[in-house]
C-alpha cells in the first residue's frame, strides 16, 4: 500500500492497533472479574410467608373504606358527567351516544332511556369507560354504586399490586406493608377510587405494566446470573482470545506463506490416502468443532448470551395498549418503559461481565424487545377500539366512506381503519388546543405539593338541613392527597436522585423514571387547561419513593455493637441512634394515618361545619 499525506503512518497505525488490543484486554479483564462476582442478589430472595396475608388484610381494610358509603352523593359529580354516561352508552350500544342538554337529571333520577341514538364526539379512547359500565350494568344504571363500583375495585386491587412491587424492589415484607399501606391512606388515591373518573384505571395499568418490567428484571438477572456462573466454572478462553473477535483467528504459529504452503501440499495429496484415514477426518471434524465452540463462547463473552422468550415485556406491552386505550397519556409510560428496558439490559450485562454491554444490548436484546414491547401495545389498544370498529353508527366511522382518498383502494374489511386515523387526528387537535379557562386548572410545578387540589363536590348546608347542627355546614369531596405523604415527596424524591448518583443504586432510578413517565410530560403543556388530579398516576410512585427513603432511614442492626450499644435482640446489638431513626420512621407512618382521618370528612363528602372544613383547608389554594 502506497503511504499518503492523508493516511496514517504505518508506525502510528501498528501504535494504534496495540493501543486499541491493549484497551479490549484490560476490558476483557475487567468484565472475567465482574463475572466471577456477578450473582442473582435480591431477585434470589423468597419473600415471608406472612406478607402475602398481610398485605390482602391491608388491601382488604382499603376496599372496605372505599366501598363505604359508596353511593353517595346520588348524583353525577365533576367529571362524571361524561364517563358515567358514556360508559353506559358504550356497554349498552358498543360506542358513546349522545345525551340531551338536561340528561344529568334524568340519569340521577335512574332513568337513561332519554339517550339519543345519534353519536357524540368524545376525544378519549373507549377502554375506561367499558370497564366503568360493568359496574352500571351489574348494580344498574339507577344505582349510584354501581356507576363507582368498577373504579373503587381497580383502585383496592391496586393497592395490593404496589405491595408487591415494592416487594419486589426492597425485598423487604415490612417495606412492602408500608408501601401497601401509605397508598391505602392517600387522599387522592381514595378519592379516585370512589369517583368515576379514567385516571385511577390508567394509574392501574400503568402500575401493572411497571410490575411487568420489574418481573422482566427479575427473569434476566437469573438467567445472566446462571450463565455467568456457567462460563466461571467451565474452561473460557483467556481475556486475550475473548477480545480477539477484531484480529484474524490463527490456528497455528506458522506464517501464512507457510500455511499456504501446507494447504497445497495436502490439496497435492493422493485422494486415496485422504480416504484411507477416517481418523484423521474425525480429528478434523472434531478441531473444526472446537474452533467453532471457541468463537461462539467468545461471542457471548463479547456481548452476552441470548436471553431466550421474555414473556413479562409482552405482558408490559399488553399493559401500556391497554393504559393508552384509557387515556393517550400511557403513551408516555410506553415510552419511559421502554428506555428503561434498555438501560436496565445494558446495565445488567455490564455487571454479568459482559465486554461490550452496549453492543451487546443492540445486538442481543434491542430488535427482540422493541417487537415484543411496542407492536404489541398497539395491537392491544387498537383492541380497545372493537366496539368502536364494529359500529356502523359511531363518530367518524363513515368517514372514509363518505371522503374520497387513497384509502379507497384498502379492502372493505379495513376500511375502519382511515376513518380512525383522521379521529385520531381531530381529537389530538382538540387536545393540545384546550386552554379554557378552570377555576381549579392547575400547573405541574406544583403538583408534587398538591398546590391547586381539584374539589369534585361541593355542598353549602344550613341549620337543620341535611344533619346540619352548626348555622352553616359543608359537604365537600376534594381530591388532595395526604398532607404528611406530599409534604414529604419533594425530599423523597431529591433523596432518590442523590443515592442514584452516589450509590449507584437502580431501585431509586426505576421509580424516578415511573415518576418522570407520569409527570414530566405535563410541563410541555403548561398553557393547556390540566389539572391536579391527574397526578393520580403519579402516586404508585410517589409513595414508592418515600417508602425507599423510609427503608434508608430504617437502617440495618450491626452484628458488631457501635459504642453506647443499649439493647440487644435475635444476637444484634441496636444503637440508640438506630432506635431513633425507627422511632422516626414509626411516627412518620403514624402520622399518615392520622393525617387520613382528619381529613376523612372532606374526602367522603360527610357534612360538617363549616369552621370545620375551613380548618381543613390548609392552603389557601385549597379552597
Amino acid at each position: 500500500m502506497t503511504h499518503t499525506a492523508d493516511s496514517p503512518s504505518p508506525t502510528k497505525r501498528i501504535a494504534r492497533e496495540r493501543l486499541g488490543r491493549k484497551r479490549e484486554k484490560v476490558r476483557a479483564g475487567a468484565a472475567a472479574m465482574r463475572r466471577e462476582t456477578f450473582h442473582a442478589g435480591m431477585w434470589a430472595v423468597r419473600a415471608p410467608r406472612w406478607m402475602w396475608p398481610a398485605l390482602l388484610i391491608i388491601t382488604g381494610i382499603g376496599a372496605a373504606l372505599r366501598l363505604l358509603r359508596l353511593g353517595f352523593p346520588h348524583r353525577l359529580i365533576f367529571d362524571e358527567t361524561y364517563y358515567v354516561k358514556d360508559g353506559y352508552s358504550v356497554f349498552n350500544f358498543g360506542y358513546e351516544r349522545s345525551w340531551p342538554e338536561n340528561a344529568d337529571d334524568y340519569f340521577n333520577a335512574g332513568d337513561p332511556s332519554v339517550i339519543e341514538s345519534t353519536p357524540e364526539y368524545v376525544v378519549h379512547p373507549p377502554l375506561g369507560k367499558w370497564l366503568i359500565g360493568i359496574g352500571i350494568d351489574i348494580f344498574g344504571a339507577d344505582d349510584s354504586f354501581g356507576w363507582r363500583f368498577s373504579v373503587a375495585i381497580i383502585g383496592s386491587l391496586t393497592i395490593f399490586l404496589i405491595g408487591v412491587i415494592a416487594w419486589k424492589l426492597f425485598r423487604s415484607g415490612f417495606f412492602a406493608c408500608v408501601a401497601a399501606g401509605l397508598l391505602s391512606v392517600d387522599g387522592e388515591h381514595f378519592v379516585h377510587s370512589r369517583t368515576s373518573l379514567l385516571d385511577i384505571v390508567l394509574m392501574a395499568f400503568v402500575l401493572l405494566a411497571f410490575y411487568f418490567v420489574l418481573l422482566d428484571r427479575e427473569q434476566v438477572t437469573k438467567r445472566l446470573a446462571s450463565w455467568s456462573k456457567r462460563t466461571s466454572t467451565t474452561s473460557e478462553p483467556t481475556p486475550a482470545e475473548a477480545t480477539a473477535r477484531t484480529t484474524p483467528t490463527v490456528e497455528s504459529t506458522s506464517s501464512p506463506q507457510t500455511s499456504s504452503s501446507a494447504e497445497a501440499t495436502v490439496q497435492s495429496a493422493p485422494t486415496a490416502e485422504a480416504t484411507a484415514s477416517p481418523a484423521a477426518s474425525a480429528a478434523d471434524a472434531s478441531a473444526s468443532a472446537r474452533v467453532r465452540e471457541r468463537r461462539r463462547r467468545r461471542d457471548e463473552m463479547n456481548f452476552g448470551p441470548r436471553l431466550g422468550v421474555r414473556p413479562w415485556i409482552i405482558a408490559a406491552g399488553i399493559s401500556v395498549g391497554l393504559a393508552m386505550g384509557v387515556k393517550w397519556s400511557g403513551l408516555y409510560a410506553a415510552a419511559a418503559f421502554g428506555i428503561l428496558l434498555v438501560a436496565w439490559d445494558v446495565h445488567s450485562r455490564y455487571r454479568a461481565g459482559v465486554v461490550h454491554p452496549w453492543l451487546g444490548m443492540f445486538i442481543r436484546d434491542s430488535i427482540p424487545s422493541f417487537l415484543k414491547l411496542v407492536p404489541v401495545a398497539f395491537v392491544s389498544y387498537l383492541a380497545c377500539w372493537a366496539g368502536w370498529i364494529r359500529s356502523d353508527d359511531a363518530w367518524d366511522r363513515q368517514w372514509a366512506a363518505e371522503n374520497t382518498g387513497w384509502w379507497q383502494s384498502l379492502p372493505d374489511w379495513l376500511q375502519w381503519l382511515p376513518s380512525l386515523v383522521h379521529y385520531h387526528s381531530t381529537a389530538y387537535s382538540f387536545h393540545v388546543g384546550l386552554d379554557s379557562e378552570h377555576p381549579y386548572m392547575s400547573n405541574p410545578w406544583g403538583w408534587i405539593v398538591q398546590w391547586r387540589p381539584t374539589s369534585f363536590y361541593y355542598e353549602s348546608y344550613g341549620h337543620g338541613d341535611m344533619g346540619c347542627v352548626a348555622d352553616k355546614c359543608s359537604s365537600a369531596i376534594t381530591s388532595v392527597g395526604n398532607p404528611v405523604i406530599w409534604g414529604l415527596a419533594p425530599l423523597a424524591i431529591l433523596v432518590c436522585l442523590v443515592v442514584w448518583i452516589i450509590r449507584r443504586d437502580v431501585r431509586p432510578a426505576v421509580i424516578l423514571a415511573g415518576l418522570a413517565a407520569t409527570w414530566l410530560p405535563w410541563f410541555a403543556y403548561q398553557e393547556r387547561t390540566i389539572f391536579t388530579f391527574y397526578t393520580i398516576v403519579m402516586v404508585p410512585f410517589v409513595v414508592l419513593a418515600l417508602t425507599y427513603c423510609l427503608t434508608l432511614l430504617w437502617g440495618r442492626a450491626r452484628a458488631s455493637a457501635p459504642p453506647g450499644a443499649h439493647r440487644r435482640r435475635f444476637g444484634l446489638r441496636v444503637s440508640g441512634a438506630l432506635v431513633a431513626r425507627r422511632l422516626t420512621v414509626g411516627l412518620i407512618l403514624a402520622a399518615a394515618v392520622i393525617a387520613f382521618a382528619y381529613f376523612w370528612p372532606v374526602y367522603t363528602g360527610e357534612v360538617i361545619p363549616f369552621s370545620d372544613w375551613n380548618d381543613r383547608m390548609w392552603n389557601i389554594t385549597w379552597r
